[in-house]
């Protein structure tokens, strides 16, 4: 029968412990190993808390849930007062003015006004037109043309309850000044707004008078006046058969009068001559108002 050997002790290849309780109980057969599932048990538990709380993560900020803010109801301020005064519309001074035969001359420029302001009327000037020698309107059979350019002659466009004229000459310039009166300050009103419309779109027009001489006006854009009165002002230039003349021309409401005036450089042979002579547009309508507004305070 075959079969195989033990093998010889050997004493270099395993080694030998101290005895344990279990090597020897008093002759009593080895103890049965206790069961280590319980042990087994509680590493897991441990490994899952761990895994839970994680101690790795500890520098990592924790979360804080945001609280909903609770609205607030809203309140509407009540502006503070302006401190900016409030701009309120002031009539003109001689809005409401009323003018008549007796007083309408009072708003003429004077020779001491026009020998004070305008250049070419330093050396002196002289009456040329006496006030109330001239009627209203065109001369007889004279008409405008084109028709719709009428008023820019006349200033009004039926007969004003009083019309007056006048001028100042010298050799080196013409003033004349021209007034109607209207019935009341709203009628000159509506009778200015009419007027400054037939201006701006009258660039061109001509007086035909028969048996006489022809003058053809060519108008540049009138200018808004600066000072206290409504008024408008414009260049113009007045062509007489073959004579040329620089002219400049403006219109002023005052109460319910409208005074018209025109300067004309007699030898001027350009705009920059007649400037020299005649002065600025807007010094000239200074001149103008200045006598008017003390017109408007000399009134009764």
């Amino acid at each position: 029968m075959s079969g195989t050997a033990p093998e010889p002790f050997d004493a270099s290849r395993t080694p030998v412990g101290p005895p344990t309780p279990d090597d020897d109980r008093d002759g009593l057969p080895p103890a049965r190993p206790r069961s280590r599932w319980w042990l087994v048990a509680v590493v897991v538990a441990v490994l899952a808390a761990v895994l839970v709380w994680r101690p790795w993560d500890a520098g990592d900020p924790v979360p804080v849930p945001t609280p909903t803010p609770t609205p607030t109801p809203e309140v509407t301020a009540t502006p503070e007062p302006s401190r900016t005064p409030t701009a309120s519309a002031v009539p003109a001074p001689g809005a409401d003015a009323i003018f008549d035969q007796a007083t309408a001359g009072s708003l003429f420029a004077t020779s001491a006004d026009l020998e004070r302001d305008v250049p070419g009327a330093a050396a002196g000037v002289s009456r040329g037109l006496e006030p109330g020698s001239r009627p209203w309107g065109l001369p007889e059979g004279a008409s405008i043309d084109p028709a719709a350019c009428t008023t820019a002659v006349t200033v009004v466009s039926v007969p004003p309850s009083v019309h007056d004229a006048t001028s100042w000459v010298n050799d080196e310039l013409t003033f004349e000044q021209d007034v109607v009166v209207l019935l009341d300050p709203a009628a000159a009103r509506a009778a200015f707004r009419a007027l400054v419309t037939t201006v701006d779109e009258c660039p061109r027009y001509t007086q035909d008078v028969p048996g006489a001489e022809s003058t053809r006006w060519t108008a540049e854009p009138a200018l808004e006046g600066q000072g206290v009165f409504p008024a408008i002002v414009h260049d113009l230039t007045a062509q007489v058969d073959d004579d040329t003349y620089q002219q400049t021309t403006g219109h002023v409401l005052v109460g319910n009068a409208i005074l018209t005036w025109t300067a004309t450089a007699l030898d001027a042979s350009d705009r920059q001559d007649a400037r020299a002579v005649l002065g600025d547009p807007a010094q000239l309508s200074k001149m103008v108002e200045r006598r008017a507004l003390a017109a408007v305070r000399g009134l009764p």
